[in-house]
């Protein structure tokens, strides 16, 4: 099992290289946090953030992806969304330790 500060670790170190990721390509969201289910043998991380720019989208989802895949096996999902007038996609992720 890993142990909580290890998982502190984790939850900001993703949290952090999303947010640079977002941020160098002139997003205006940023991600908060990390959500952590404890499980008897594992440990699942789930997250999600968002694109405004669509065609922004392909390189900034390549690069958090490759990164999140140092973890191991990354499920990832994306969504276009259309709120209010504004469009963005969704992107969410969970993986398992």
């Amino acid at each position: 099992m890993i142990s909580k500060e290890e998982k502190e670790k984790i939850k900001a170190e993703i949290v952090s290289k999303v947010n640079s990721v977002l941020e160098k390509n002139n997003e205006s969201y940023r991600m908060d946090k990390v959500n952590i289910l404890n499980r008897k043998e594992t440990v699942r991380f789930m997250g999600s953030y968002r694109v405004y720019d669509r065609r922004k989208y392909n390189s900034v989802s390549r690069e958090i992806n490759n990164f999140l895949k140092k973890y191991g096996d990354v499920n990832i999902t994306s969504k276009k969304i259309k709120d209010s007038g504004m469009k963005f996609t969704t992107v969410s992720f969970n993986f398992e330790l």
